[in-house]
């Protein structure tokens, strides 16, 4: 028998809101007047050409279809390497690289705070021969890779772990493609990284971008993150508005070490694709035209390629639940589609089990095959920009842009996105979205199917799949750790510190001069230096504890650099 609420659900008949995910109030249909305010020239403009609301590339996926990707990182570096090889056989043209949380927070696995979540969400990435292992056999100058790490140590080092595969096998580093998901704001905004304070963070990103520039160019070392913060409450309108400030911010920052926006190039900006599709679509277009036009009025851009956003997705993991998990398959395969129409450049399809746990193969392999469904059974991509045109959707767009543009304005009375996050107004503004999401969930005005709404009372999760059944994660063993903090231990003992000495020591010396770290760091690591030894050597260079937690003493060859 169906509950009470069930047959609400089932009777009503009528939607339940009237404003978009991001609260913007709507009528019931669009006409000319409604973008009578609009100049196809000014406003929008050919596919190709400024403000390249309508894409970046005349004839869009025509000729260039947009990068699949997913995080492949699994407890090990050698299942990790196996998956990677299966995907990439099944149409994964974008690697991302993920590591576990210890990690991502500058610590190694033998430190105490590293134990309980060790291995857990990807490798413990501690030194090269991890990265030897994990990308043992990949085109390394062919692939495209993105590092989508939380703190800023992690694009230091991890980037500097790339360059270092590419040069000990004599490739030359210019032909390493790929991009840095690396916004100093989001670090502390969402994650807390404990690795480096906030000002060092902003002077991490910039040796990390200025080292990229003027040696891979083929890297886009910086992507502002709206992915996190979205998931964190954030709506679309702070979501963009933040990417924007960061992109500005570190631009203006970039001035002052001598690089304009015609030698950086391109922009790269990670989005998150909700479930409010033509909400996620206009916020795809308006984020092309806001960048063009800052990167032309505000930094000069002389060249088209300079005035580009490139947009790299991941959809709402958020989105998705345990509760009927086959629901998740429309909800990725929608917010796949709204980035299509979007015209985004690399897509990262969250996997329709990944409420329950680990995704699953037959998760992953419905990813690619539902992008390559749209792409050459829908034909959807035939055409840049479909759904421009679209009176609702260039109001739509046209809306947000005045949004975003107030809250730009706010940012700057504030003092600048830096000073924002420093006096705990972002937070407090992040979480107040947040609660607002609660609150319309619980009064009923946002309806999540088969959550709070079209419920089947005698089967909570519904029919699943029995490869999406074993998906359950399992955190690694005991004896998994044991053995991996053994394996630090082993080759920290095998380094050759009378070639690693000197490497440390000018790490050292150039942090504490404030010039560039990224060239010592790709060095040293070279020589075996471990991502906790790299961080703690730059943090002591900074006048601050060797430890972010704490929690153990400096190694004894870090105690003779610094004359203790």
């Amino acid at each position: 028998m169906e509950s009470e609420q069930t047959q609400v659900d089932r009777l009503a008949g009528h939607m339940v809101r009237t404003a978009t995910q991001g609260g913007i109030e709507l009528k019931t249909f669009y006409g000319p007047d409604d973008t009578s305010h609009l100049s196809y020239e000014r406003d929008m403009g050919d596919p190709g050409e400024y403000p390249f609301l309508r894409g970046i590339y005349p004839e869009m996926y025509r000729n260039r279809l947009w990068l699949k990707s997913f995080i492949v990182s699994y407890a090990t570096a050698r299942e990790t390497n196996e998956a990677f090889r299966e995907y990439i056989a099944n149409g994964m043209t974008d690697l991302r690289l993920l590591c576990d949380l210890p990690t991502q927070s500058g610590i190694d696995p033998d430190h105490p705070s590293a134990w309980n979540s060790m291995m857990c969400g990807g490798v413990a990435t501690y030194a090269l021969p991890v990265y030897e292992e994990m990308l043992e056999g990949l085109p390394l100058g062919e692939a495209v890779f993105e590092l989508a790490h939380a703190g800023m140590s992690s694009f230091l080092y991890f980037y500097g772990l790339l360059v270092a595969l590419m040069e000990n096998r004599g490739m030359d580093i210019k032909r390493l493609r790929g991009n840095s998901i690396n916004d100093p704001v989001r670090t502390k905004l969402v994650y807390g990284c404990p690795d480096f304070p906030t000002h060092v963070d902003r002077r991490i990103c910039l040796d990390h971008i200025e080292f990229s520039v003027r040696n891979t160019p083929s890297w886009r070392p910086i992507a502002p993150n709206g992915v996190d913060p979205c998931q964190g409450g954030m709506d679309a309108v702070r979501e963009l508005g933040g990417c924007l400030a960061v992109a500005t911010a570190v631009m203006e920052d970039l001035g002052e070490r001598g690089i304009d926006i015609d030698e950086y190039g391109p922009m790269v900006f990670s989005l998150d694709a909700e479930s409010d599709f033509f909400e996620t679509v206009a916020k795809f277009r308006l984020a092309r035209k806001m960048w063009a036009r800052i990167a032309r009025e505000k930094f000069g851009a002389k060249t088209e390629r300079a005035m580009h956003l490139k947009i790299g997705i991941r959809t709402s993991g958020l989105s998705l639940t345990h509760q009927k998990p086959l629901n998740n398959a429309a909800r990725v395969t929608l917010q796949i589609l709204s980035c299509v129409l979007g015209g985004v450049n690399s897509l990262d399809a969250s996997s329709i089990d990944e409420a329950i746990g680990l995704p699953s193969p037959e998760a992953r392999l419905f990813n690619l095959d539902a992008q390559h469904i749209i792409t050459h059974e829908a034909n959807v991509p035939l055409v840049a920009d479909p759904l421009g045109g679209s009176y609702y959707l260039e109001w739509l767009t046209s809306k947000m842009e005045s949004e975003v543009n107030a809250y730009l304005d706010e940012i700057a009375e504030q003092g600048g996105i830096f000073e924002c996050l420093k006096s705990g107004w972002l937070n407090q503004l992040m979480e107040s979205c947040r609660l607002k999401v609660q609150r319309e969930k619980a009064e009923g005005t946002r309806l999540i199917i088969g959550v709070n709404s079209f419920r089947d009372e005698d089967d909570e999760e519904g029919p699943i799949n029995e490869a999406i059944r074993d998906v359950a994660y399992k955190p690694p063993s005991v004896a998994m750790r044991e053995e991996k903090v053994r394996e630090v231990k082993r080759f920290r003992e095998s380094r050759d510190m009378q070639r690693l000495l000197p490497l440390a020591g000018d790490l050292l010396r150039i942090t504490r001069e404030g010039a560039n770290v990224q060239r010592a760091v790709i060095e040293a690591a070279k020589a075996g230096l471990t991502l906790g030894e790299c961080v703690g050597i730059i943090r002591l260079g900074y006048g601050i504890d060797y430890d972010p937690f704490k929690q153990i003493e400096m190694p004894d060859f870090v105690r003779e650099l610094i004359g203790g």
